[in-house]
């Protein structure tokens, strides 16, 4: 399996950086907003989120995009980002009672465990969250690992929040300014929080059998949960990505690791190093704005969370 290292590899460091999201109304499938277009660095984003149904904006047209989001608003959020909908049968935060709109929100977010309140027993439904919490939120959701990442953060964060945000920030899931700061104990904008959550929302599909592998491979549980976030990962490249892209050469690569990955899968003995490095190879005489563009794309379409689970799987010691 370690064969599978050079085009896991590959489509890590492709799959980095890049935020978007908002709210309006819809004229010919085009989302739009009072305060905010296609120049906006959230655009994308809040139209991935809208077109989903997860968020709104107000009913004067507007989405706010840098107004700040409460803690109940944020749960709302991301239980409908994640798919979450098993609660506790009650709260256990003092200030939190059945007749309020976030109830059944924060019941599951209990049950889920990525809030736990305060050490008074509070949840403090209405106080905004800063981005160091959004961070913890975060990775206590996805169980983030560290991945290499050239820049330290210049400005102060608190020494509860460090390794939660330096696993955000090296997962490219929120990004540092051309300063190095990252604003840690700021609080969080609408924008900011969606264009985070963004990056977790998956479009529902068919689920696809996986054929069971030649050449004496294991059929094991181990194996079949790579295989189905092989599937995924591979449709989200067809459907998501491809049709996006521009450029002949772009496709061509991303075609080439969709042909590596079910290669292995129906023959995990193949033999994926040449195939792995010769894409690579693509990838490097591509100009920047077409590595940019693919890079962007690859991020957008498919979950960090499925791509983070297949380095996990194989090689937990390899130091990308």
């Amino acid at each position: 399996m370690k064969k599978l290292v050079s085009i896991i590899t590959v489509i890590l460091i492709i799959t980095t950086m890049f935020t978007q999201i908002a709210f309006a109304e819809e004229t010919n499938n085009i989302i739009q907003f009072t305060d905010l277009d296609e120049t906006y660095w959230a655009y994308e984003s809040v139209q991935k989120l809208v077109e989903a149904g997860i968020i709104e904006g107000y009913t004067d047209g507007t989405f706010k995009p840098d107004g700040d989001i409460t803690r109940a608003e944020l749960v709302k959020i991301t239980n409908l980002v994640f798919a979450y909908t098993q609660k506790l049968d009650s709260s256990l935060f003092t200030d939190v009672n059945s007749d309020d709109w976030f109830y059944n929100d924060v019941l599951i977010a209990q049950n889920t465990g990525y809030i736990v309140g305060y050490t008074d027993g509070t949840f403090k439904p209405n106080d905004l969250i800063t981005r160091q919490e959004l961070c913890k939120i975060l990775d206590s959701i996805n169980s983030f690992v560290d991945l290499p990442y050239d820049n330290t953060i210049a400005d102060e964060v608190s020494p509860w929040a460090v390794e939660y945000v330096n696993k955000v920030v090296s997962n490219r899931i929120m990004t540092l300014d051309e300063n190095n700061n990252f604003r840690a104990t700021e609080k969080v904008t609408r924008a900011e929080a969606c264009d985070a959550l963004a990056k977790f929302l998956i479009s529902e599909e068919p689920v696809i059998e996986t054929p069971t592998p030649i050449g004496g491979g294991s059929t094991g549980t181990a194996d079949e949960e790579l295989y189905k976030t092989m599937d995924t990962v591979i449709r989200r490249l067809e459907k998501g990505v491809i049709p996006n892209l521009t450029t002949d050469a772009q496709k061509e690569i991303v075609e080439d690791i969709i042909s590596n990955m079910n290669e292995y899968k129906a023959d995990d003995s193949h033999d994926y190093e040449d195939a792995a490095d010769d894409v690579y190879e693509k990838y490097k005489d591509l100009s920047e704005e077409e590595q940019d563009n693919l890079k962007y794309q690859i991020q957008i379409q498919n979950s960090t969370k499925d791509l983070l689970k297949l380095k996990d799987f194989f090689f937990p010691d390899v130091d990308l």
